[in-house]
């Protein structure tokens, strides 16, 4: 296989690992909430990186979804429409998996970080080709 097929191939299965993990955490007995809203972050982020290593565009070492998406929209446009809710994501890749003075992620705030992640999850599968 093409080696950036390849590489696309393993940061959508790595993407669709965090969006399960995601899920399964949030749907527990108990669940932990920042968890769930850390594998949502890094759910958006792998699936951002994938598409622009589909189209030779790197983004770099970064967290940033903000970022990501403003790059991303140069090969795909229509994520544009992602803009407004996703920065929130951002604030879940590192922060949250320390004590922080600001508190605890909510369960609602942890379920529309899932909701946003699978919505760009599946809006770029549809994007790419069948791999």
């Amino acid at each position: 296989m093409d080696p950036k097929l390849e590489m696309t191939r393993q940061w959508i299965m790595r993407a669709d690992d965090d969006l399960r993990l995601a899920e399964l955490i949030i749907s527990d007995s108990e669940p932990v909430y920042w968890a769930a809203a850390f594998h949502a972050q890094q759910c958006a982020e792998k699936i951002l990186k994938g598409l622009l290593t589909f189209h030779d565009v790197r983004a770099g070492k970064t967290h940033d979804i903000d970022n990501l998406l403003k790059i991303s929209v140069s090969v795909l446009g229509d994520l544009e429409q992602f803009k407004d809710r996703a920065g929130v994501l951002t604030t879940y890749a590192v922060d949250s998996r320390y004590p922080a003075p600001y508190g605890d992620i909510s369960k609602e705030e942890s379920a529309k970080a899932i909701e946003t992640a699978r919505c760009i999850y599946e809006f770029i599968l549809n994007a790419l080709p069948d791999m």
